[in-house]
């Protein structure tokens, strides 16, 4: 795919900015200043694939809706898609018809590669070029990244993968303690222990179980009482509410039995009689009123007379009358025509008495027709004489003028000197330009002498531990290997890590005897705990004391001892008070059972606590020991080179920059032998320039370079000039008489055409009024007036034809309305035809008018016809009605059914009543039956009642304030067999809970640790596979490109394997190879550059290429390495479009200088337009 043109419509500060790729060149070299807008159209061409960013720097000029960048891409099969992109959230690809385009199909054309892809893999800066070098060198030249951080663009690979590495470590380590994983497994296996160290004790809570279950049962029996005399008092209550009811339903049973046997009618009788009587009434008096309107009607119909013919011929009447107008336009026009005839006949004969006045008669006008091709002839030929004329003439002064001309050329080629011979100095010169400015390169090359020596020297000065001068430095015994400093700095890590393990460890342990002692301090506060310890003493005081005693009352005397147990008190005192102190002990063991086991086993856990302290403190002094002997080995490997070492990550770092500066140096050096040849150089050109320029001119000893070959350029260019001028002035004189000999040519042409003209001028006049000698603007005025003749009689004729048309039609017009007065049968007085129709319109209106009124008569007599027998039929229907309800009632007037009705409602509302009073007894029967109500109320004295209801009340309350007692009590006991039961599983339920909580965090961080671990392998696996897959064929191209950047200081590129046995990526120099921290930063960038052109080389042989868009990535190579790049780039845009940007102007003439002109675009940035060069 490749890009044909790109038109900035509204972007940035570009206004309809064209930017267009020559189809022949697939090289397009983008250049102008800083702040011409190169930027700009860089971010243009990605904004255009795809689509604008949300928020864009480039809508300062043109608001973001208006922002448009149009172009066409094509691809190798010849599609082309043209669109323009708009900035939105869909449909933002736009036809030339300003129809969406989807972007699939701009995808399409992008291989589908996503916007991410196609600028880490097709784009390319100074800064990404320095970032590929960088990611090259921390990755330690491993193969595999260094092949897909090239190929893909991406250049934090190597960081990528060691953040997954250092994720996952924080979540887990094998023998790790601070990692999260780590902790939480720790603290589950203590969870878990102390859950099984917490049973419920059974024995704690039986005694409360029997008098549990015994307030439990009688609060069961209390309830089930209260539940039953809550049954009566409901029973009570619904009886005494239910009969009045049933007194006022007996009371409506005797009334509805009072009315006797009254027949069944609707429900609605009353509504239904009253709209049937209403309805009889209303057809009725309907009847008599439209009886007299159709009277009326028939009245008005008999007094309408409408004339026998005239409606027959409406339609011809009609369309005569639309003609009136017409026909009376038409006698006006007819003495208008007539004079008008007379008008044009009296031009005529005025313009044929100019012209011939012997036959000016309209019988003649026939002569005057001149036939169309006759008249279009002697036009012409009026048109050619003055121009065969005047070219005559012109070419006989042209004839003069180039004769004065050619005899002037003639003079000045035989005053010019004789030529010098030119061809040794051209020779010289060409050989001393093809050398190039050799004293500009020589100062260029100075500069970079110097500025290579301030590289060095800075980087001297800035290397760490370093105080002597760089001679000493390359020369200093380091050591070799970079592995060596990696062994010691992985065993000092190892230390390190055991170490802080270790030292963790001992924290952790001094944690635990401190939780410890703290849960103690905690049992004693709450009450003092005595210890086995404390019990084992109290009691030997105590049999002291016994033992004394009894001594005293076996010899009647006390023992040397006695004195010092009582301390001067009364030995039986202090006896009992030693025993009562060992009871008092012994019961609170007994009471505090639990604590007390608690107590002792955290003594327990303090003495494994310190014991395993001492064990790891021992294990501490031994790692402090081996990490001093690594200390003392680490020194010694440095000390040949007389240095105190830093870390050895921060030493490796040191040997880096130890290595850069050698390289640094050598790169110096090199610079330095190419500017003694430089010298060389310059010598030998001013020696050869010297020797030739002596047969032109003066030369004097010593003279620069630069002003010899502007001497020499000088001299070439006054010879050239000579020469020049003398081809000048023989190229003229032979132009000049090559013109001369057409002169002449031309000149007996035009003399034939004079002749010939004359000819047919003869011809053209022949039979016409027009004499041959007649000057040709005479003759054109003659044919002008024969023309104006024959338009006079043509207008006359016309006229004629006209007036005789209209006098035609007024007759048939006249026909036409006789023919209607004798058909219609109407009276003809003679008067005009026009006054005559207007009369029948007149009568033809009135008619109409009638038969209109006739016609609406008639149809309102059928509406009262069809409403005479609705209203007959609406009659009928109501007297059916009452009929009907005359049978229902039994009667046969309405008086009569009047009476009927109103025993009926009264029927109705009886029932209805008893309805009602049965459906309330039903809703307060607690679902029983009618009858098992009425039974009910039945068997219960209704003067009692009241006296049930209260005794059963009174019960009620008794048996409630019993109930809440044993509730109180029940409570207080079940709270306290609950406490019991909670109190022994609280412990273990809240550390269950806890570990429920350490279980899912575990989950949740081995989740992440899984997919951490899984991501760094498969991206690890993935870049493998690139590797296996892509190694060869790319390795061996980018070793070519590789060499040629690096103008064969290097000769290639190997993959060798390092001590881990991985693969990684070396440069070949002098058959050897050289790892890539033994390269300077720019070799690097070099390597990373081949590695990128040869990935895209093999991507484009694979699939539709892709652009390939280039800014400024050369402003740290120096002119030479510059060129040969562009020369790899122009080999490159034979198999894909290279769009490359710089504000360099060293860089286009570096490849105007190298490529040919057609296989190069240039393309200028002047302010806000963008010129081809």
């Amino acid at each position: 795919m490749r890009f044909d043109y790109l038109n900035l419509l509204a972007y940035g500060h570009f206004t309809d900015q064209m930017l267009s790729f020559d189809p022949e060149k697939n090289f397009h070299l983008l250049f102008g200043p800083n702040e011409a807008g190169k930027s700009t159209t860089l971010r243009s061409i990605t904004h255009f694939l795809y689509g604008f960013p949300q928020k864009t720097n480039d809508a300062f000029l043109h608001g973001n809706t208006k922002l448009r960048i149009e172009g066409l891409l094509r691809n190798t099969k010849g599609e082309a898609l043209q669109f323009t992109r708009r900035k939105g959230k869909k449909n933002t690809a736009l036809d030339p018809d300003g129809n969406p385009v989807p972007e699939n199909t701009v995808a399409a054309f992008l291989n589908h590669m996503p916007e991410s892809q196609f600028l880490n893999m097709f784009a390319l800066d100074h800064v990404r070029l320095r970032e590929g070098g960088e990611s090259l060198l921390e990755s330690g030249g491993n193969a595999g990244e260094s092949f897909f951080t090239a190929a893909s663009g991406i250049n934090v690979l190597r960081r990528v993968l060691e953040n997954f590495d250092k994720q996952a470590g924080a979540l887990y380590k094998k023998t790790g303690s601070v990692p999260e994983l780590n902790k939480l497994l720790k603290r589950e296996k203590e969870l878990s222990k102390k859950i099984n160290e917490q049973q419920l004790k059974v024995q704690a809570w039986k005694a409360f179980e029997a008098r549990y279950r015994e307030l439990e049962k009688e609060l069961g029996a209390l309830t089930a009482k209260i539940k039953t005399l809550r049954s009566q008092k409901e029973q009570l209550q619904r009886v005494k509410w239910i009969l009045p009811k049933i007194a006022n339903r007996k009371n409506l049973l005797q009334k509805l039995e009072a009315l006797g046997d009254v027949p069944d009618l609707p429900d609605n009788i009353a509504e239904v009689r009253a709209e049937a009587e209403n309805k009889w009434n209303a057809s009725r008096a309907n009847l008599d009123k439209i009886s007299r309107q159709l009277a009326g009607t028939e009245a008005e119909m008999k007094e309408i007379s409408i004339p026998e013919h005239i409606l027959e011929q409406a339609a011809a009447i009609t369309a005569l009358y639309r003609q009136v107008q017409q026909y009376e336009d038409d006698e006006k026009m007819l003495p208008e025509l007539e004079g008008k005839k007379q008008q044009l006949q009296a031009q005529l004969m005025s313009v044929m008495k100019e012209i011939d006045p012997g036959r000016a008669t309209v019988e003649n006008i026939e002569h005057y027709r001149l036939p169309s091709a006759q008249k279009e002839m002697i036009r012409e030929l009026c048109k050619q004489k003055p121009l065969l004329d005047q070219a005559y003439e012109s070419l006989k002064r042209e004839g003069e003028k180039l004769e004065k001309e050619l005899a002037k050329k003639l003079e000045e080629l035989a005053a010019l000197p004789d030529l010098p011979d030119v061809e040794k100095l051209e020779a010289v010169l060409t050989k001393v330009n093809r050398a190039g400015d050799v004293e500009a390169a020589i100062h260029e090359l100075a500069a970079e002498c110097r500025q290579k020596q301030r590289q060095v020297e800075e980087a001297v000065r800035a290397l760490p531990l370093w105080d002597g001068g760089v001679e000493e430095l390359v020369k200093l015994p380091v050591p070799g290997l970079e592995e060596t400093v990696k062994k010691f700095e992985k065993e000092a890590e190892q230390l390190t890590r055991q170490l802080d393990s270790v030292q963790s460890r001992i924290s952790r342990l001094k944690e635990d005897i401190e939780a410890s002692e703290e849960s103690i301090r905690r049992l004693d506060s709450i009450a003092e705990i005595p210890s086995e310890e404390k019990l084992s003493a109290v009691r030997a005081l105590r049999d002291a004391g016994w033992q004394l005693i009894r001594t005293k009352l076996e010899t009647g005397h006390w023992h040397e001892t006695a004195e010092t147990y009582t301390k001067g008190e009364p030995a039986a005192s202090v006896y009992e008070k030693h025993v009562l102190e060992a009871d008092q002990i012994a019961d609170t063991m007994r009471l505090e059972a639990e604590k007390v086991g608690e107590k002792n086993k955290l003594l327990a856990d303090i003495r494994k606590f310190r014991g395993k302290k001492e064990q790891l403190e021992k294990e501490k002094s031994g790692l402090e020991e081996a990490l001093r002997a690594w200390e003392s080995a680490w020194q010694n490997l440095w000390a040949p080179a007389q240095i105190r070492p830093l870390t050895p990550g921060e030493m490796r770092e040191w040997l880096q920059k130890h290595a850069q500066i050698k390289s640094l140096m050598q790169d110096y050096e090199k610079a330095q032998e190419k500017m003694r040849a430089l010298h060389d150089s310059h010598a030998d050109c001013c020696n050869a320039l010297s020797a030739v320029l002596k047969t032109f001119a003066a030369v004097s000893e010593g003279q620069p370079l630069a002003e010899l070959v502007s001497l020499a350029e000088n001299e070439l260019k006054r010879v050239r000039n000579l020469a020049a001028k003398k081809d000048s002035l023989e190229t003229a004189i032979r132009d000049l008489k090559e013109k001369r000999e057409e002169m002449q040519t031309e000149k007996a042409e035009i003399g034939k055409k004079r002749e010939a003209w004359l000819a047919n001028w003869s011809s053209a006049v022949a039979g016409t009024a027009i004499l041959e000698e007649v000057p040709p603007a005479v003759a054109e005025s003659l044919l002008a007036r024969y023309e104006t003749c024959m338009q006079l009689y043509d207008a006359y004729n016309q006229t004629e034809k006209e007036q005789q048309a209209v006098t035609e039609k007024m007759a048939r017009f006249e026909e036409k309305v006789q023919h209607i007065l004798e058909t219609a049968q109407l009276p003809s007085n003679g008067e005009n035809a026009a006054v005559a129709v207007s009369q029948m319109y007149q009568l033809l209106q009135n008619a109409q008018q009638d038969d209109a009124a006739l016609k609406k008569l008639k149809r309102r007599l059928e509406d009262l016809e069809n409403e005479r027998k609705e209203e007959t039929e609406a009659l009928e229907a109501a007297e059916a009605v009452l009929t009907e309800l005359f049978q229902q009632a039994g009667c046969s007037t309405i008086e009569e059914l009047k009476q009927i009705e109103t025993a009926f409602l009264l029927k109705k509302s009886f029932e209805k009543d008893i309805r009602q009073i049965e459906a309330d007894m039903l809703d307060a029967g607690a679902g029983k039956s009618l009858q098992e109500l009425l039974d009910e109320a039945a068997r219960f004295d209704a003067d009692s009642i009241d006296a049930d209801l209260a005794e059963t009340g009174r019960e009620l309350d008794r048996l409630e304030a019993s109930r809440s007692e044993v509730e109180q009590e029940y409570g207080a006991v079940k709270k306290e067999y609950e406490e019991q039961i909670r109190g022994a599983n609280m412990t273990a339920i809240e550390a269950g809970q806890e570990r429920e909580s350490v279980h899912a965090q575990i989950a949740s961080l081995t989740e992440q640790y899984i997919q951490l671990k899984l991501a760094a392998a498969l991206l690890q696996k993935g870049i493998e596979f690139y590797r296996s897959q892509n190694q060869n064929p790319i390795l061996n191209r980018a070793g070519d490109i590789f060499a040629r950047l690096t103008l064969h200081s290097f000769d290639g590129l190997a993959v060798d394997y390092n001590e881990q046995d991985e693969p990684v990526l070396m440069g070949v120099r002098g058959g050897e190879n050289v790892p890539l921290n033994g390269m300077s930063d720019g070799t690097t960038d070099q390597l990373y550059l081949s590695l990128r052109l040869a990935s895209i080389e093999k991507y484009a042989a694979e699939n539709e290429p892709l652009p390939f868009i280039v800014d400024d990535i050369l402003v740290h190579f120096d002119d030479e390495r510059s060129k040969e790049t562009l020369k790899v780039l122009l080999e490159l845009s034979s198999c894909t479009q290279i769009i490359f940007f710089t504000h360099h102007q060293r860089l286009v003439d570096m490849m105007q200088e190298i490529a040919p002109p057609e296989a190069v675009q240039y393309l200028a940035f002047h302010g806000q337009k963008i010129a081809v060069h």
